[in-house]
């Protein structure tokens, strides 16, 4: 993945990414953002309370003692504040994340450009790529598997970075084997979805009818092939509990079904992060882009300052759209369908949160606050 202005191996050379393969560097580096600072610009938060991770990608940082500042400039004969230390791209100390106290100030001695990566999204990806072979070595013991390269495959999958490992290793404890042979309807088009399938062994053939209605109305067209440590049916859990497509085996294989309770309980609800109304208000709209996920008949009564409507049936068809650095708030009418959407842009490396109780829980005074900030209740 290229971010503008900034080398992929020059990404790598920064302590700890330089530990991280590919897969997992790509998603983290979606939530980046660049920071250019001018002579005497000051870093614009204390490194050390802040909630992202800075490097410097070029010039020269200085660090000031905030207490010295104030006496120098306090004194009747002022002189020259003398900087604590400096910190130069390119040189060892700036391999690491710029650190500070919060009682100094960071400022540019020359023009700067420092790259920010939201602090707790670095730190569930390190969590879990420093634990993740052990934890693939435990649940290879306990299913007794002699070959785990599905395992290892299926758990670099991004929405184990935002699951608690307690609850991974309980949706492994609840899944059931089921042995299939070729030819096979797993689940088919329009039927009740009641779980989701992951892939131990053999492919999987994605189906869909073709656009035209007036071919054979039994005629079946692959849209994707599903190989061991990939899973299906989880969509038609999130969406209207309707089958949108038909699985069918290519080869003899066997999977491991997850019940929709379980699917409910361990995956979907640590995935999608909540926010209420008053959490809104208080933040204020530049957090986030707002995403309305409702039909557009629906959004004809009023939707949140410079959303976009994408519903939510037609979200992974128009995913593209979306800017993967910003902050989305999903919302609909109740929480259902945008907490839906939110699972499925997490698992494509988005940040998310959903509106807690949809638009129906936001009363008309948070309306008014939303729709015109700095409305006093």
């Amino acid at each position: 993945m290229n971010i503008p202005g900034v080398r992929r191996e020059l990404l790598e050379t920064f302590v700890p990414l330089n530990t991280l393969p590919e897969e997992r560097l790509d998603y983290l580096l979606r939530d980046v953002s660049i920071v250019t600072l001018l002579p005497e610009q000051t870093l614009p938060m204390r490194v050390d309370d802040s909630d992202k991770t800075v490097y410097l990608l070029s010039g020269i940082l200085e660090f000031h003692d905030g207490a010295e500042d104030e006496m120098a400039g306090s004194a009747k004969n002022p002189r020259p504040v003398r900087p604590v230390r400096q910190l130069s791209a390119g040189e060892t100390q700036s391999w690491y994340p710029v650190a500070a106290s919060n009682s100094c100030r960071v400022v540019a001695r020359t023009t700067v450009n420092c790259i920010m990566i939201d602090k707790d999204r670095l730190d569930r990806v390190l969590s879990w790529e420093q634990t993740a072979r052990y934890f693939e070595a435990d649940l290879a013991f306990e299913l007794g598997l002699e070959d785990s390269r599905w395992l290892r495959k299926l758990l670099k999958a991004p929405m184990f970075y935002h699951m608690p490992a307690v609850n991974i290793r309980a949706m492994f404890q609840k899944m059931i084997p089921v042995r299939v042979v070729a030819g096979e309807a797993v689940v088919r088009l329009g039927g009740e979805a009641d779980a989701c399938y992951f892939i131990r062994q053999g492919q999987a053939l994605v189906n869909v009818p073709p656009v035209n209605v007036l071919e054979d109305p039994g005629l079946e067209i692959c849209v994707a092939v599903l190989g061991p440590g990939q899973y299906f049916g989880e969509e038609g859990l999130l969406y209207s509990g309707k089958r949108n497509a038909t699985v069918r085996m290519a080869t003899d294989g066997e999977l491991l079904r997850l019940e929709r309770v379980d699917f409910d309980a361990l995956i979907k609800a640590p995935v999608v992060s909540m926010v209420t109304a008053a959490e809104v208000v208080q933040r204020g709209m530049t957090d986030w882009l707002c995403l309305d996920v409702r039909l557009a008949e629906e959004c004809q009564n009023g939707m949140l300052p410079g959303a976009i409507n994408i519903p939510l049936q037609s979200l992974r068809s128009r995913m593209a759209l979306l800017e993967k650095p910003r902050r989305y708030l999903i919302y609909c009418d109740t929480g259902r369908r945008s907490s839906a959407a939110a699972f499925l842009l997490n698992g494509h490396g988005f940040l998310c949160d959903v509106l807690e109780g949809g638009i129906q829980g936001v009363s008309e005074a948070q309306w008014q606050q939303l729709l015109h900030p700095g409305t006093v209740a």
